[in-house]
């Protein structure tokens, strides 16, 4: 770099401007500013403090080797979407209109993200989420939307697969009315019928309901052997317990994001319904392969336990990760110029990096690479959607999680 710089001095020195350019604003102290929308409180509340905990270990890692574009840091700015579209709105526009942030990053639940996506996109700030409801990449992004996550139509076939692997056949649906289960029900009742299966109750149930007795009975009516249950932990919470107060018959499933126990059984969800209820109740997640070192070494990082899932920090921590390897590459802090090279960093091909400080070092030297990962190998479409999204599928049993297998995903 002192070679091509001196040289081009020689020749008329105008070319030195953008680099002393540079060289100002990271001696200035100008950071890149990167909103984390995480959900702290309600709904997505267990998920908010590790969601914010990898964002802060990407965003240190990246800063202790050198930050970039000649030494800028990376700035997290921590706001709560509380689960919810008006809050989520509302710390949007502060991390938009205030702290000029250049990304809002780790949004999670479907109705946050479909509120807060209009705003960033008229900014034109990169969004990148953590929930997976289809209309989240559709229409026209502007290249600005990349979904950390499963999409929502992929998450119904491997839940039924999982239900017809136990051998059941007469299944019940109660499920709750949002975006993200309405769009998983589709494929759902596809992957039963061509599995031999049959739905023979299928209840809707609103968010907040005082009680959700009344589709617990109208479901059960039927006589199925198992009955899936999509939707959050508060929730599945009040149904698991009628459940269990009601004496129905019939195997329970549902979504990891409302029943994990956890490998140790410190989950909201257990503490609240207690290890009788919650024993035996399945439940299924796309989920980072819990054996890749890259997961691994993330979770000894994060200071867990050795196979503890994060079904979202991971693709956090990864999210912040080539936020600042894309900015590198294009050598840019303008979301409309890096978000086009979020693709080719991640994509390959290229020399496999897991980390950001692996991964600037390389770009700093112009060698292609292929980001992995910790949450898993990162590849994405023109849509910017996550491909290949394993799914895990879970069994609670005696206070804790333990691993039934993998089943395959698909819309």
């Amino acid at each position: 770099m002192h070679h091509l710089i001196s040289r081009r001095a020689l020749m008329g020195g105008i070319a030195l401007a953008p680099f002393i350019s540079s060289l100002a604003r990271a001696q200035s102290g100008e950071t890149i500013r990167i909103g984390v929308l995480a959900p702290l409180t309600g709904g997505g509340g267990p998920y908010g403090a590790d969601i914010v905990k990898a964002s802060k270990l990407a965003a240190d890692e990246i800063n202790n080797a050198g930050g970039v574009l000649g030494g800028r840091k990376i700035e997290l700015f921590i706001e709560d979407d509380e689960t919810s579209a008006t809050a989520a709105v509302k710390a949007a526009r502060k991390l938009l209109d205030i702290d000029k942030v250049v990304a809002v990053t780790a949004v999670w639940g479907s109705a946050p993200i479909l509120a807060v996506r209009p705003l960033t996109l008229e900014k034109n700030v990169v969004l990148t989420v953590l929930g997976s409801a289809d209309e989240v990449t559709e229409g026209d992004t502007k290249g600005l939307v990349w979904r950390f996550q499963a999409r929502a139509s992929s998450w119904g076939a491997p839940a039924a697969r999982a239900i017809l692997n136990g051998g059941y056949k007469k299944i019940g649906l109660l499920h709750l009315q949002n975006p993200f289960v309405a769009t998983m029900i589709p494929s759902f009742l596809k992957t039963i019928q061509d599995g031999g299966g049959a739905v023979i109750s299928n209840v809707e149930f609103k968010p907040d309901q005082p009680s959700y007795r009344a589709e617990i009975e109208k479901v059960f009516a039927a006589n199925p052997d198992a009955v899936f249950v999509p939707g959050y932990v508060n929730q599945f919470t009040s149904i698991a317990k009628e459940i269990y107060r009601g004496g129905y018959k019939g195997k329970v499933f549902s979504l990891t994001i409302a029943a994990a126990a956890g490998v140790d059984g410190s989950s909201a969800f257990v503490k609240n319904v207690g290890k009788e209820v919650a024993e035996g109740i399945e439940h299924v997640q796309p989920i980072s392969p819990l054996d890749r070192p890259e997961y691994k070494a993330f979770v000894k990082a994060l200071g867990a336990p050795d196979g503890t899932v994060f079904p979202f920090a991971a693709l956090q921590y990864d999210a912040i990760n080539v936020l600042a390897v894309a900015i590198e590459k294009a050598k840019s802090a303008n979301p409309v110029e890096f978000a086009k090279q979020i693709i080719p960093v991640t994509n390959g091909p290229g020399t496999k990096v897991a980390t950001g400080a692996e991964a600037l070092a390389l770009i700093r030297r112009n060698e292609p690479i292929d980001f992995t990962g910790a949450g898993q190998d990162l590849k994405f479409d023109e849509r910017g959607e996550l491909l290949g999204r394993p799914f895990l599928h879970q069994a609670i049993r005696d206070g804790k999680d333990v691993i039934v297998g993998t089943v395959g995903g698909g819309a």
